[in-house]
């Protein structure tokens, strides 16, 4: 029998040297800093949050936040007065307006209430994920989690929203932690509570019944005992809440019924093509009342729709959820996991993050939807950076200290995070851009002026929210004729109108320029001229008449054009259109205004030039008239309103030879009479006999 031969060991380096590191069991010291370090990233985030919603963060936003606003403000309400209506509860569960009802207790004002709610899950969500990552796979990959986390600019944002993402994610992390992190029947029944609340709060949460059963008997069958113990006591704790809400539902006469399918029938029939969500809600909606209708409308579209959405909602996940340099490092660990084998290891956690991502393929992609899979994402990321292995690091000449020096990776890791946390200040900063103030002010007018139990007609409920009275949708009525019949078989006192109404209800948009007055509407708070414009009237009985100026074309496109400057406020042709027409009618200062804007922007363009001199001339500054008709003589030679304007600018400047000059070549073309008759007054002045006579011959011919 051939003995094997030891290969001879290698002699030792000196010097610095780059070591690759094979997995090794943790250094409790390293362990230890890992931790201290994790603890700083939560409180840097915590602070970072209640910052947030202490500070600048003060009022929600016309997206996601108007759930708070039109729906979860009421049923925290409701439960604080012992009423829980089971009919609220189609999209989401009754958690989170049950927690909101709760942090009211504490926090007078619900918007705060939700704030601080939203903050502390997302500090908690942080928090149990570095417990489960810290006990299966070591500190420093929890930390890297966590520090992926906190740096990535949705779940920032949605740490301090009113909204029910922070919680359902600390819900969803809770379950996780016990399922993954403990052991045990009696842990594995809290973890089936824990997920039972998180589906509760939101209904995408059901994938939590699959892992978890996935995970205890996967352990089972490890340790040889098949799991079935933990397995059912996984599954009695998930159903026990579950079947006695439904139980509670059905004793109510309300019934459980889910209303997702919408979010799928939206997706296939609406979205692609480009139907809005309020039309679908009226046109569509009506149509599907469960999910087989809408696959039964047409199976195939769904089928491609669903196909379609799997790559898309990855491609996006990498594009607005994580961002690409965090996207590289998730692709390097899912890499490095499979070659070293802890993917397998990790597969029921793996498999978790796989079933939640399927969730959400049937509706459209929302980076806010997918941050419940932006933890397995970080705890792949982390494992790029925190795995031992090819973790190249710098050590000293002492044999001793090999592989105690900082991983290479470890700084490198620095680089995704620095640039998630510049991505993330910039959202947040465009978050705060983007708060609907002109709705805070317009609250404010309204709580001072309106009576309990009015009703003000608006698309978003915030006015009435912050004015606290009730919210009356905006209808989809297109004449004031039907909107006031609308206002008065509803007996609403009071109408906002704002940007959502502008983009949802075009048809009103000159409501948002108060210079247009309504019959039955009165002006109590505006604010135009914005990007973020707003007008709170007040109805009265005249509401519905027919307004006077809708007779005259040029007032109506005025009252458009001016609107439409709102979204596209650099657009010289609007700017030009406007400044035209308020030059017709006497709005000298407001056309100078909007065509010297259309000028920056066509500097060479004699349709703006000209009007914009004959406004300046009006507006009494003959100096600059006389540039810009000087520059639209020379980018069109020979124009003729040019070089009477220039005249024009001349005279009123005292320059009367200089006039008397330039008006001389274009005497017998001009067909204006107030211009012949001053040229004739000018000559007469100058003893220029004969050009007084050729002014006052061209005069004749036009006649009285």
């Amino acid at each position: 029998m051939k003995t094997r031969r030891r290969r001879p060991a290698r002699p030792e380096r000196r010097g610095l040297e780059v070591i690759l590191h094979a997995e090794s069991s943790a250094d409790p010291q390293r362990e230890a800093l890992g931790t201290v370090l994790a603890i700083a990233t939560l409180s840097l985030f915590g602070v970072a949050l209640l910052f947030m919603a202490l500070g600048p963060h003060r009022i929600g936003d016309y997206g996601t936040e108007t759930d708070f606003y039109g729906s979860y403000a009421e049923g925290a309400r409701q439960i604080q007065r012992g009423v829980l209506d089971p009919s609220r509860y189609g999209v989401v569960g009754p958690i989170y307006e049950l927690a909101l009802a709760g942090a009211g207790l504490l926090a007078r004002d619900l918007f705060l209430a939700a704030e601080l709610l939203s903050a502390a899950a997302a500090v908690a969500t942080l928090l149990l994920w570095f417990v489960l990552l810290r006990r299966r796979h070591g500190a420093w990959i929890g930390l890297f989690a966590i520090a992926f986390m906190a740096t990535n600019p949705t779940l920032f944002h949605y740490g301090y929203s009113a909204s029910t993402d922070a919680l359902a994610l600390a819900l969803q992390a809770g379950a996780l932690c016990l399922l993954f992190a403990t052991s045990g029947p009696r842990t594995a029944a809290l973890a089936g509570l824990v997920a039972a609340l998180a589906f509760l709060t939101r209904y995408t949460a059901v994938t939590l019944l699959p892992a978890g059963l996935i995970a205890t008997l996967a352990r089972g069958r490890a340790r040889g005992d098949g799991g079935r113990k933990q397995a059912l006591a996984f599954a009695a704790g998930f159903l026990a809440p579950v079947g006695i809400w439904i139980a509670y539902s059905l004793a109510s006469g309300t019934g459980f019924a889910f209303q997702l399918h919408h979010n799928l029938a939206f997706e296939v029939y609406a979205r692609p093509r480009g139907i809005p969500w309020d039309a679908y809600q009226r046109d569509l909606q009506p149509g599907f009342h469960s999910l087989w209708d809408v696959i039964a409308r047409d199976p195939a579209a769904v089928a491609w729709r669903l196909l379609v959405n799997c790559g898309a909602h990855l491609a996006e996940d990498a594009r607005l959820l994580l961002g690409w340099p965090v996207a590289a490092a998730v692709t390097a660990g899912l890499v490095l996991g499979a070659w070293s084998g802890a993917l397998r290891r990790a597969c029921p956690l793996a498999a978790t993050g796989v079933l939640c991502f399927l969730s959400f393929v049937p509706v459209f992609y929302s980076d806010r939807y997918s941050l419940a899979l932006l933890p397995f994402y970080a705890a792949l990321a982390a494992y790029a950076f925190a795995s031992p292995r090819f973790a190249f690091a710098v050590t000293r000449r002492s044999p001793a200290k090999r592989g105690r020096g900082i991983p290479l990776k470890t700084v490198l890791a620095l680089v995704p995070l620095a640039l998630s946390l510049a991505a993330s200040v910039r959202l947040q900063r465009m978050v705060l851009t983007q708060q609907p103030t002109e709705a805070l002010d317009a609250g404010r007018v309204l709580r001072a002026l309106a009576h309990p139990g009015e009703r003000v007609i608006a698309r978003k409920p915030q006015v009435a929210y912050l004015g606290g009275i009730e919210a009356l949708p905006f209808p989809f009525a297109e004449s004031l004729q039907e909107l006031a019949a609308y206002a008065r078989v509803h007996k609403a006192r009071w109408l906002f109108y704002g940007w959502p109404e502008v983009e949802a209800r075009p048809w009103y948009r000159h409501l948002i320029d108060t210079t247009g007055a309504v019959p039955g509407l009165t002006v109590r708070y505006a604010r135009m001229w914005t990007w973020r414009p707003g007008v709170l009237y007040e109805i009265g009985p005249a509401f519905g008449e027919r307004p006077s100026w809708y007779d005259d074309s040029l007032l109506v496109a005025l009252h458009d054009t001016r609107v439409r400057l709102l979204e596209r406020p650099g657009d010289a042709d609007l700017l030009a259109l406007a400044g035209v027409i308020e030059l017709d009618r006497g709005l000298v200062r407001d056309a100078t205004e909007h065509l010297e804007r259309a000028a920056d922007r066509r500097p060479t363009d004699p349709h703006v030039l000209l009007p914009l001199g004959q406004a300046l001339l009006q507006s009494g500054d003959p100096r600059r008239a006389s540039i810009a008709f000087t520059r639209a003589e020379q980018v069109s030679p020979g124009n003729l309103e040019a070089r009477l304007g220039r005249g024009w600018a001349s005279l009123l400047a005292g320059q009367r030879e200089e006039a008397a000059s330039l008006w001389r070549p274009v005497i017998g073309l001009t067909r204006d009479a107030i211009t012949l008759e001053r040229m004739a007054a000018l000559y007469q002045e100058l003893g220029d006999d004969s050009a007084a006579a050729v002014a006052r011959a061209a005069r004749r011919r036009l006649g009285p």
